[in-house]
C-alpha cells in the first residue's frame, strides 16, 4: 500500500485559509501508533474493482496479555461491509514495544475481552521504529498455516521509514510530519500438490503523532495498479498508559 502532492495555493489569503483548516500532527514525544484502552480508530478501506469497501474499527480492548515475557495491547478489529459483495469479518492482533519497535503479533482471536492464541501461524511482524529517533530499514518473517489450508506460506519483508514533508489529507482531517513507513513483501505459498506460488506487495503506511495510522496504500510495486486504500476518518485517544 505514491507520496502525495503539494497542495498550490492562488494567494496568500488562500494560504493562509488552508493553513487553518489544517490539524497539524501533534509534537514533542507523542507516539506515532499511540495505545491506551479504549482508543478506538476507524478507517474506511476500498479494495480495487470496487467489490469489497468496508469501514474498519479498531479498539484496543486490553492492556495487560501476556506475550513475549512483556504485556501487550489487544486490538479487536471489525469490518462493517459497505458493498453487498463484502462479507462481514473480524479480527484481534496484539501490539507490544519492545527492542526499539512496536510490534504485531496477528494469530489471536477475541470473545469480548477474553483472547486466546489461534496456533496458525508464527513470528512478529515490526510495524515500525518506537521510539523514533531517525530514518532507518529492518526485515521481518512470517509464517501462517491458515491459508491455504493444506499448505500455508512463507512472507518475508523489508521496511524503511522517514518522516514525510508532504502532508496527509484524509477524511478525519490533514496530518503534516508524518512517519512514512514502506514495506516491500515476498509471500510464498505452497499449496497441496507441493507447487510454490510467489507473489508480491507494497504498502506504503502513514502514521501522525498523536494518533496513528492515517493512510495506507497497497499494490505489487512500482507503476502497478493500486489494489486497497485506506484512510482514517475518525478516531478517539486516550493519554498514553504506558
Amino acid at each position: 500500500m505514491q507520496s502525495l502532492g503539494a497542495t498550490l495555493v492562488a494567494s496568500l489569503v488562500l494560504g493562509a485559509l488552508s493553513s487553518l483548516l489544517t490539524t497539524p500532527s501533534p509534537v514533542g514525544r507523542a507516539s506515532f501508533f499511540p495505545l491506551a484502552l479504549h482508543n478506538t480508530w476507524t478507517h474506511e478501506v476500498k479494495f480495487s474493482g470496487g467489490d469489497y469497501h468496508y469501514y474498519m474499527t479498531e479498539t484496543v480492548i486490553r492492556d495487560d496479555f501476556p506475550l513475549l515475557d512483556g504485556v501487550s495491547y489487544i486490538v479487536a478489529e471489525e469490518y462493517e461491509p459497505l458493498t453487498d459483495r463484502a462479507p462481514e469479518a473480524k479480527s484481534t492482533v496484539a501490539y507490544m514495544r519492545k527492542d526499539g519497535f512496536l510490534l504485531r503479533y496477528p494469530w489471536l482471536d477475541s470473545e469480548h475481552d477474553t483472547v486466546w492464541d489461534t496456533n496458525l501461524g508464527e513470528g512478529i511482524e515490526r510495524v515500525l521504529p518506537s521510539p523514533y529517533t531517525g530514518e532507518r530499514s529492518w526485515e521481518a518473517g512470517l509464517q501462517t498455516n491458515a491459508w491455504p489450508l493444506e499448505g500455508g506460506q512463507d512472507v518475508t519483508a523489508s521496511a524503511h521509514a522517514r518522516i514525510d514533508p508532504v502532508a496527509v489529507r484524509v477524511p478525519a482531517g490533514t496530518f503534516r510530519n508524518c512517519l512514512r513507513v514502506e514495506t516491500r513483501t515476498t509471500s510464498r505459498v505452497a499449496d497441496p500438490r507441493r507447487k510454490t506460488t510467489v507473489f508480491h506487495l507494497h504498502y506504503t503506511e502513514w502514521y501522525a503523532r498523536g494518533v496513528g495510522l492515517v493512510k495506507a496504500i497497497s499494490s505489487e510495486g512500482a507503476g502497478t495498479p493500486v489494489k486497497s486504500v485506506t484512510e482514517l476518518v475518525s478516531y478517539r485517544v486516550y493519554p498514553p498508559s504506558d
